[in-house]
């Protein structure tokens, strides 16, 4: 349930503020029961498939996926180029590739997806007409995407934001994942007419989510932190109007949650794992680790993310590839 925004407090202060809050009922899968102490892994993908073509890797990295023992699969959103119609057909299409997936399969929007549909190639839509469109198709239900005999049985259930259903949180263990609505180009402001009010709207609720987000996890004892979004939002440089509100809340975070955290997330198409934020004066947040997924053309690769207790780091990741190539 979306809380009011009004006197949101600074994170560094939430330890205390929701000390009575625990955790709640956010497992996700066959570990709803797992250990706090226990590993599992998970997969990693993103701004794929962008044409027509890319639905066979996606389907081939599916079934290669479905092979292993994950807990779940995270694509951090971009689902066509935006050359391609913003069309409910395309939308239904990949979304029945997503539901091949025997893991729970957790979806989060990219700019390609609604932000752009403005554009002639995309098919001139009102871009926030699309985004009630995938909210309807995507998001509608509180479970991940899925095969239904395998992911529903097991109970993939996801606590979703009110009015940002697409915003979702749960837990695996000592894990707290943490999925948040903040795409490429800018996070959508001033990308379309009336683009303005709705990004300020949803620049709100997503700083809300976040710190309530890591609140819950801080009064639960979490080991460690996941957030998935879609966009780079500069790392290494000023950030763009866009994403001001989204670093401030990032380095937040990091000064308020000492344990391990993975920022996981797509847009530039280029996989790597560094260590890129920093505080306001410069000084490095060592506990926190980016990890940008491959994205096209590259679409016969993904990455596996294991979690291990035993590990300082508490995280292992492993770029793969398709073990056979995939032709059309």
């Amino acid at each position: 349930m979306l809380r009011s925004l009004v006197g949101v407090p600074a994170l560094a202060g939430l330890g205390a503020v929701y000390a009575s809050e625990r955790a709640r009922a956010m497992a996700i899968g066959a570990h709803t029961q797992t250990s706090e102490r226990e590993a599992f892994a998970f997969g990693l993908i993103g701004d794929l498939p962008y044409l027509d073509s890319d639905e066979y890797n996606l389907s081939a990295l599916i079934d290669e996926m479905n092979a292993d023992a994950l807990t779940c699969v995270i694509h951090v959103g971009d689902i066509k180029t935006s050359m391609e119609t913003c069309s409910d057909e395309r939308y239904a299409r990949r979304k029945a590739l997503m539901q091949r997936s025997a893991h729970p399969f957790v979806l989060l929007p990219g700019d390609n997806d609604w932000t752009d549909c403005h554009r002639t190639p995309s098919g001139g839509y009102d871009p926030r007409e699309r985004l009630a469109a995938l909210r309807q198709i995507f998001w509608s239900t509180p479970f991940a995407l899925g095969r239904p005999d395998i992911a529903g049985r097991r109970a993939a259930r996801l606590e979703r934001q009110e009015g940002l259903p697409e915003n979702v949180r749960w837990q695996i263990g000592g894990v707290h994942f943490i999925g948040l609505h903040v795409v490429g180009s800018s996070n959508g402001l001033d990308k379309y007419p009336g683009s303005r009010s709705e990004f300020e709207s949803r620049d709100a609720a997503n700083q809300h989510w976040l710190h309530d987000s890591v609140a819950t996890a801080m009064a639960a004892r979490a080991d460690a932190l996941v957030l998935a979004f879609h966009a780079n939002p500069g790392f290494d440089r000023t950030p763009p109007p866009g994403f001001v509100g989204f670093m401030r809340g990032l380095r937040q975070t990091a000064s308020a949650f000492s344990g391990p955290i993975l920022l996981l997330h797509g847009d530039s198409h280029r996989y790597r794992v560094d260590r890129p934020l920093r505080d306001e004066q410069g000084r490095l947040f060592e506990h926190v680790t980016r990890v940008e997924c491959f994205g096209s053309p590259f679409t016969q690769s993904w990455v596996r993310i294991a979690y291990d207790p035993a590990l300082p780091a508490r995280f292992r990741i492993v770029p793969l590839q398709l073990r056979a190539r995939v032709t059309p």
